[in-house]
């Protein structure tokens, strides 16, 4: 996602001006239909089944109690907003300008010019955040396995909250050179008095080795120095597992009871590898989907932004980091049974507040000869009401008695309550 996006590169084109400085090739017919059905089709659509993945597990992690249970809850929690908030931005940065009729129409191409660089400028921020927290989450497992001793100290909720907040503010202070090193200028057509907004970098010197500064720090801080960082302390934690295993299983078979059998426990090195598996599968597709972005990043330097292969390879790019941000919840079912149960929980109980505003209680006052003497002796005597009530299907009160009553043939009768089951039919003695 760092540099800009293909969409507004060839909204940039000889179309509007003559910029001889920005590009020495011509975008051909297939890199212009790869960049539109890569921005325009693929990725709104991964950005849907991302959001609703991410937004199912705000609720699973919000709505359970046995949720914050879980091992860096609040972790989990700020990486599904920080996903949900990236696909958004992200998604209406690249796509507008992806299509014809928005990106040439001169109302929409004044208003989005001038608000597109903010976009982007939260769009980097939520994806920056987001390899942070994961980070971070890595941090907080390499110590309670490597210093299980230290980790109840180091590793709180405070500690957590702090992490996240520390990660926003990095990944925003690192996200500045969108709107300061670009600016909006206006272009008119030749041959007409009809101009469009443009954007170009900025032709400050001081502005532009500012944003080549930051370009390289987030290639190497946000990118290359993670994937570093998160290898090391998997491994780290992968190697220490393994001699807990080991030395569980040799304890194990070292301890029995007095008549000789084996005692048969579950280790506390399964229990650990259990609380992992949500970290490793986050990390491998953190490392799959954010780690083409470096070689994405040197193709810019070689053969420039605008060459076809460096907008293709950027298409690729791009789809691997909005499936970064969108898979995680499908990765929590795949590799951790516990989490599995605390979604289907949280969608039973979805399915029943649905099923209880649709099958909402409701009374039915039919008026008969007796009717405003009788409901004034059921209302002074309560105890009358739960003996005189009736329980009686709800197949024979649509069918048989509620026709009668409506034609005034059945009997006296002022009152149907429905529940969910049946009726109940307060009846004359």
């Amino acid at each position: 996602m760092e540099g800009a996006s293909q969409a507004e590169e060839l909204i940039l084109s000889h179309s509007f001006c003559s910029f001889d400085n920005i590009t020495e090739h011509e975008h051909d017919q297939q890199s212009i239909d790869m960049v539109f059905w890569s921005n325009v089709a693929v990725l709104p659509v991964i950005a849907l089944i991302g959001l609703c993945c991410n937004l199912l597990n705000v609720a699973i992690l919000t709505s359970n109690r046995a949720a914050r249970r879980i091992p860096s809850w609040t972790l989990l929690l700020a990486l599904a907003v920080c996903d949900c908030l990236f696909l958004v931005f992200a998604t209406l940065d690249v796509t507008p300008l992806s299509i014809p009729s928005l990106a040439f129409s001169p109302s929409f191409n004044h208003f989005f010019s001038h608000v597109v660089l903010y976009i982007r400028t939260l769009a980097s921020t939520f994806y920056k955040s987001s390899v942070l927290i994961v980070l971070a989450f890595n941090v907080e497992r390499y110590i309670c396995v490597v210093y299980p001793l230290r980790s109840h100290r180091i590793c709180t909720n405070r500690t957590s909250r702090n992490a996240i907040c520390a990660a926003i503010a990095i990944s925003f202070l690192c996200s500045l050179q969108w709107p300061l090193a670009y600016e909006v200028r206006h272009c008119n057509l030749p041959g007409s008095n009809e101009y469009y907004y443009v954007i170009l970098l900025t032709t400050n010197q001081a502005l532009k080795f500012y944003y080549r500064t930051m370009d390289y720090v987030s290639l190497f801080g946000f990118n290359v120095l993670p994937i570093l960082g998160l290898l090391y302390m998997n491994c780290r934690i992968i190697f220490t597992l393994r001699r807990v295993v080991d030395e569980d299983s040799r304890r194990d078979e070292e301890t029995k009871l007095a008549d000789g059998a084996l005692v048969q426990q579950e280790s506390s090195s399964s229990r650990t590898l259990n609380a992992n598996a949500m970290l490793f599968a986050v990390v491998i597709m953190l490392l799959i989907c954010v780690g083409p972005q470096a070689p994405a990043r040197l193709l810019f330097d070689i053969y420039g932004q605008y060459h076809p292969k460096a907008i293709v390879y950027t298409c690729l790019t791009q789809q691997l980091v909005f499936l970064n941000a969108s898979l995680n919840f499908c990765l929590y079912c795949v590799v951790s049974k516990r989490y599995r149960t605390l979604m289907r929980q949280t969608l039973k109980r979805l399915i029943r507040k649905i099923e209880g505003v649709s099958d909402r209680p409701f009374q039915l006052s039919l008026k008969t000869k007796s009717s405003s003497a009788h409901a004034t002796s059921l209302e002074e005597h309560p105890s009358r009401n739960a003996i005189g009530m009736q329980l009686i299907p709800q197949t024979r009160i649509l069918t048989t008695i509620l026709p009668k009553m409506l034609r005034g043939e059945g009997p006296e009768l002022n009152v149907i309550l429905c529940d969910r089951k049946a009726f109940y039919l307060p009846v004359n003695h």
